[in-house]
């Protein structure tokens, strides 16, 4: 039986995105085709339309209404009857954790805000539990600590198990690190939240990793799939800028199919939003589709800081886009570029990329933008998609080359 409070959580969240998104967005339909039709009728038709919108948003309070009170009852029965769950157990089932991360990186703050029990905030975890960052903390998880450590932090709606091996695809990522003699070390986080903020907490977290590490950490390499890369970049930034200390033992960072430039699938929800907000039939629907997280918002040009759009609203026409920092100096960067298909001159992969980030994004060098100065920059491109970035053989080899030659 799943814990309580996991129940207590998936009640309110469920209850919250009926109330607010589904009914919410079919009343504001339904009230548009309504107008439209009572504005057809004329005057005559005014009085009819007061009472019936009376009516129909009586009936649709009572629904809403009642779609927060289940959420309420389910809360009470988790409460009531719920189980503890396993105490030996650190955290939910593997399958029910990918489901929070899913819920997390889809749905608005304001919808996660009403289930706090399903929140997820940056960790370092190890076999699955959270890993205290003082030295006692990091000397139980890690008594076989090198100076050697590699950082991965994964991409949207998903979890530190990514990174996990698969029988048919070889060693995983971190084995790849453990076996050329340096530490893997696997963060968490709530993918939904802006990039920005999740990269700020990306730099307190490596900060107090490196103070705090069993030996002095002479060597420290991040990788990132994905949104994962952007949180790297974004910790270099907020690090440069409160002068942290733990860039200094900073050699590589590998980013693996990440948005430097944005994802053109968060673009077209962008435009398609926005075009079906101009019509007051359509405009519900536009509404429910700005109804998904900021951390996909950032991906619509691979924003890291969490103030880029200032009081310019987000979900304006391709709005966010700001000046592109350099690339972190005394540091080399990684650039894997996933690729569709297998012929050189594919279509998909000049239209996709790697299904969901073009070549010039994660290269950091489109048509009209390009990521200059700083660090060296390597491009690998890889033959896979950008799911299986994470194992692909050609990644593996890589990554085992840079941290073994060292």
């Amino acid at each position: 039986m799943p814990p309580k409070d996991e129940v207590r959580g998936w009640s309110r969240l469920i209850a919250g995105v009926a109330d607010q998104v589904i009914a919410g967005a079919v009343h504001d339909m339904h009230r548009a085709i309504s107008d439209g039709t009572f504005r057809w009728m004329g005057p005559a038709g005014a009085p009819v339309k007061r009472a019936y919108d009376s009516v129909t948003d009586g009936v649709y309070g009572l629904v809403r209404a009642s779609i927060r009170g289940a959420g309420e009852v389910g809360a009470l029965a988790a409460d009531t009857f719920g189980g503890e769950g396993d105490p030996e157990r650190a955290e939910p089932s593997p399958a029910a954790l990918k489901a929070r991360a899913i819920a997390h990186g889809v749905v608005s703050d304001e919808l996660i805000a009403l289930a706090p029990e399903l929140d997820l905030e940056l960790t370092v975890r190890r076999d699955g539990r959270a890993v205290a960052l003082d030295a006692s903390g990091l000397r139980e998880a890690y008594p076989d600590a090198r100076g050697r450590v590699a950082v991965f932090v994964h991409g949207l709606v998903d979890t530190e198990a990514v990174w996990g091996a698969r029988a048919e695809d070889g060693p995983a990522l971190p084995d790849v690190a453990d076996d050329a003699g340096v530490t893997p070390v696997l963060v968490r986080y709530g993918t939904g939240r802006a990039v920005g903020r999740n990269g700020a907490a990306l730099a307190e977290t490596l900060d107090r990793l490196v103070a705090n590490w069993p030996v002095p950490v002479t060597e420290l390499t991040l990788v990132g799939h994905s949104m994962g890369g952007l949180l790297a970049r974004s910790a270099c930034a907020v690090a440069t800028a409160r002068r942290h200390t733990w860039t200094a033992p900073l050699a590589d960072i590998v980013y693996l199919g990440t948005p430097h430039l944005g994802s053109w699938l968060e673009k077209a929800a962008n435009v398609g939003s926005w075009a079906l907000r101009r019509h007051s039939r359509s405009a519900p629907i536009g509404a429910l589709l700005d109804e998904r997280s900021r951390g996909i918002k950032d991906l619509r040009f691979g924003t890291i800081t969490e103030d880029a759009w200032g009081e310019t609203p987000i979900d304006d026409l391709l709005t966010g886009l700001v000046p592109d920092g350099p690339w972190l100096d005394d540091v080399t960067h990684h650039l894997i570029v996933g690729r569709l298909g297998t012929g050189e001159r594919h279509p998909l992969r000049a239209v996709l990329g790697d299904a969901l980030v073009r070549s010039g994004s994660a290269s950091g060098a489109g048509r009209r933008r390009r990521i200059g100065e700083g660090g060296e920059v390597v491009i690998l491109p890889v033959g896979a998609s950008h799911t299986r970035l994470v194992r692909a053989p050609e990644v593996s080899t890589m990554l085992f080359g840079l941290l073994a030659a060292r």
